[in-house]
């Protein structure tokens, strides 16, 4: 019998986001802080 041989094992390359991509935390603080001096500048005195 012949030893079989197995290609060496590669973890896949991670897909990074391209250059100028946003990350999801950067949508998040968009929205958020906005929206929280609105209702700072709402807020009854």
């Amino acid at each position: 019998m012949t030893p079989v041989s197995y290609p060496r094992y590669r973890t896949p390359p991670r897909n990074r986001p391209s250059q100028g991509g946003q990350s999801p935390v950067t949508y998040v603080l968009l929205i958020t802080v906005p929206a929280l001096l609105a209702v700072a500048a709402l807020r009854p005195r």
